[in-house]
């Protein structure tokens, strides 16, 4: 199957404090790019919800980084495909990475 993403991804060893609607929960990032992030969680929120999220990339990053996404799937609950389990959680696409945060975020993921 060919992958039709604008944006690589990458893996990384961080977690990811989200709110949304009632929903408030810090969990591990299980991938992110330039344009989302896969949050792995239990707790999905609904297609089409607004998320508000604060995260840091690791070292290089002394401040955490602002971002707004919108929720684009959810899986509630962890799916075998073949040998390999996936993980319950939400695709979330940003609509916007603060301006004081921009440039930073776009530089970690190189």
């Amino acid at each position: 199957m060919e992958d039709k993403r604008r944006f690589k991804r990458v893996s990384v060893d961080a977690t990811a404090e989200s709110r949304g609607n009632g929903v408030w929960q810090v969990k591990p990032i299980g991938n992110i790019s330039a344009g989302g992030m896969f949050i792995a969680t239990e707790k999905v929120e609904p297609a089409g919800t607004l998320i508000e999220l604060i995260f840091d990339l690791g070292e290089k990053n002394t401040k955490p980084i602002s971002a707004q996404a919108v929720v684009m799937w959810n899986r509630s609950a962890p799916k075998k495909i073949g040998s390999e389990t996936l993980p319950a959680g939400m695709g979330l696409k940003f609509i916007k990475v603060f301006p004081a945060d921009g440039q930073r975020f776009l530089e970690n993921l190189k």
